[in-house]
């Protein structure tokens, strides 16, 4: 297996087109696991206190219409 060195030497080398497709395909990997880093943040409830702020503050009328 090649090392991050070694990965990031080929990426470099890559012809614009494969460039853009491994862009785009990292571009996904990557949506992916923020995606699934969110939904275990979300099932711990690690983001309840912030839910919570953003409703008290739309309820008491701190929030503007975009």
């Amino acid at each position: 297996m090649a090392n991050i060195t070694e990965v990031k030497e080929t990426i470099k080398k890559l012809p614009d087109e494969d460039f853009n497709a491994f862009a785009d395909w990292f571009e996904k990997l990557e949506e992916k696991r923020w995606d699934k880093e969110l939904g275990k943040d979300i099932a711990e409830g690690k983001l309840d206190d912030l839910a919570n702020e953003a409703i008290n503050e739309y309820k008491t009328g701190k929030c503007t219409e975009l």
